[in-house]
């Protein structure tokens, strides 16, 4: 909070980054809504939820685009005028229920979200330059607050507007043109401060895979000089963490079926899985000055998994889940620190030509290992929710014991 206001560029930037993911966050419950409102509707709510997977699939060539665009300012200011001309034909074209303008309205979505996240990657070189290293990691987890924040209110927000507006879609569609609206026209105000080092492209065109491993390299080699281990190591710490925490609320929701929390239902049980979880992290994105943020990444892993397996143990005893619903609270409070402190570990060593497609990647293997655990934990439960506490705690060892600092 303090850099927010001492900082004029960051409070800008995060400003415009508020607008823009508040107006997304909108759109993506209102969009799932609207696919339920058609014929057969479970077919086209599976076709919504896989269209939100998609641009993963691109984040890395769009992170190398990102890099390697010379004028990231005025893309950035533009990005933001497109999506609202997009969401402005989005308004024109959802009155009409068919599965012909669902499909055409799947397309726009997937457009924008692509937008958004080349716009993501045209932000870093931005903050890179213009704040200091000892404020990045402060910077992360006020970025990473103010998304859970857009996140709840968004959409909250959509399904507000939908009530009033008995269900007009194209109102919301409106609304949200006017976000995107907004957010760019704050960066063309104050577009002579959106300055970065200037973008050197070379004219050899290299592979993606080339690429790809150049990025690796780089990464492994600030992970052995910075903590003392190996790239891929931390990685797959990260990855099985990553799918343990995404899997952990869908456990609970066959674990609740036999074992509520006192005096509550089964949904209000849930509820509060899903506050805690929620609470855990928006406090520890908030408080980037206490003792845990001042341990080290690979340390944050390892404590993280300690927790889950604590976790793991409590839950397969007969005692009062109150217990775990604790230990969960303090899992998700370690884990809103540790993606700020990796964000910014790579901010501060990374060079600029490729920072956007080294934050793609790790954005993109984070999101696809999130049903990766969630599938596997939801089936092993079907089967016996004590044998699935039993692999979380196993899965826990074995991220811990990636965790661990060694030469």
């Amino acid at each position: 909070m303090k850099l927010l206001l001492k900082n004029n560029l960051y409070r800008i930037l995060t400003i415009s980054r508020m607008l823009n993911s508040f107006g997304s966050y909108i759109y993506n419950l209102v969009f799932i809504i609207y696919a339920a409102s058609l014929p057969k509707a479970t077919f086209a709510v599976f076709i919504a939820n896989m269209v939100t997977i998609i641009p993963t699939i691109f984040t890395f060539w769009i992170g190398i685009k990102a890099d390697r665009t010379r004028n990231k300012a005025i893309w950035m200011i533009s990005i933001g005028f497109i999506q609202a001309i997009l969401f402005s034909l989005v308004a024109f074209v959802i009155k009409n229920k068919t599965f012909f303008v669902f499909s055409w309205l799947c397309l726009l979505n997937i457009t924008s979200d692509i937008l958004s996240d080349y716009a993501s990657g045209l932000r870093l070189p931005i903050l890179q330059k213009n704040i200091e290293k000892e404020d990045l990691f402060e910077a992360y987890s006020f970025s990473q607050f103010t998304s859970y924040f857009c996140n709840i209110l968004g959409q909250s927000f959509g399904v507000w507007l939908l009530t009033i507006s008995d269900n007009n879609f194209s109102f919301v569609a409106i609304i949200n043109a006017v976000s995107f609206l907004l957010a760019s026209a704050i960066l063309l105000i104050n577009k002579k401060k959106l300055t970065h080092e200037p973008v050197v492209v070379s004219n050899t065109s290299n592979s993606l895979l080339k690429q790809f491993k150049e990025m690796y390299r780089n990464m492994d080699v600030i992970f052995k000089n910075s903590n003392n281990t190996s790239f891929i190591k931390i990685l797959s710490a990260i990855l099985f963490i990553n799918a343990l925490g995404g899997a952990v609320g869908s456990i609970y929701n066959f674990y609740f079926m036999k074992q509520s929390l006192p005096n509550l239902s089964y949904g209000q049980s849930l509820l509060i899985v899903e506050i805690v979880l929620l609470v855990g992290a928006i406090l520890g994105s908030l408080t980037p000055n206490d003792y845990f943020s001042k341990k080290t990444f690979p340390t944050l892993l390892m404590i993280n998994s300690s927790l889950f397996i604590i976790l793991g143990f409590v839950n397969s005893l007969p005692i009062s889940p109150l217990l775990g619903i604790v230990i969960l609270f303090f899992a998700a409070y370690i884990m809103g620190k540790a993606t700020p402190k990796l964000d910014a570990l790579l901010m501060e060593k990374l060079p600029s030509d490729i920072l956007a497609q080294s934050n793609n990647f790790l954005g993109m293997t984070f999101t696809l290992s999130l049903p990766v655990g969630t599938f596997f934990f939801s089936s092993l439960a079907v089967y016996s929710i004590n044998i699935t506490w039993f692999i979380f705690i196993i899965i826990s060892i074995f991220a811990l014991f990636l965790s661990i600092n060694k030469k």
